[in-house]
């Protein structure tokens, strides 16, 4: 409990300034994919894409739509997403309570800011999951195509029907894995720091 209470060590307090610079501008600049799930089959060579933002979706919908509609499953469009509406704002958030807990130097803010900042990630992460699996299980019976009912992959590989899919983290997704590694990256970077100092103390 007198870690949390205590004041940051220099190496803990310049985590949380990176921090807080990693996620501050997501509300203002939502510009890196957060993830990215590409479709190829023979008919698209090229392949589709599918890019997910803070805020929308981009890429080949159109296409893809048409496809969806002929196997059953539900056109993808942005306005379906009720997360595009906090996400960025959520996130800010969680700079801003980096941002806060440096300026004020207590490492107690920093871990409830740290802390909810995982909690909303695990939350994301299975509320895409449950997504995939509503659009691969939720199919119109009276599909001109019918298939079974599938899940596209969160992470990695799978093949559906003819199509190959490579579902990745986009590098804005990177960085604020990087943003939330601060935290626990701090906390052993000084606790390194301080058991070499008291080391050098003993020797002395």
């Amino acid at each position: 409990m007198h870690y949390l209470t205590d004041r940051f060590g220099a190496t803990e307090r310049r985590m949380i300034w990176l921090a807080a610079l990693v996620l501050l501008p997501v509300f203002f600049f939502p510009v890196l994919p957060i993830w990215t799930m590409k479709m190829w089959a023979p008919q698209y060579r090229e392949g589709l894409t599918l890019t997910i933002y803070t805020n929308t979706i981009k890429g080949d919908l159109q296409n893809i739509n048409t496809l969806n509609h002929y196997v059953g499953m539900h056109a993808i469009t942005p306005d379906d997403f009720k997360e595009f509406r906090y996400l960025p704002q959520a996130l800010t958030f969680f700079g801003l309570m980096a941002l806060v807990a440096g300026l004020v130097n207590r490492r107690w803010v920093a871990f409830l800011g740290w802390l909810a900042f995982t909690g909303f990630a695990v939350y994301m992460f299975s509320d895409y999951a449950k997504w995939l699996w509503s659009y691969g299980h939720d199919l119109n019976p009276r599909a001109a195509i019918k298939l079974p009912e599938f899940t596209p992959p969160l992470i990695g590989y799978n093949k559906m029907a003819n199509f190959k899919v490579l579902s990745m983290p986009g590098p804005g997704t990177v960085l604020l894995g990087l943003a939330w590694l601060m935290g626990p990256l701090a906390i052993l970077l000084e606790m390194r720091a301080s058991s070499r100092a008291g080391s050098s103390r003993r020797a002395a």
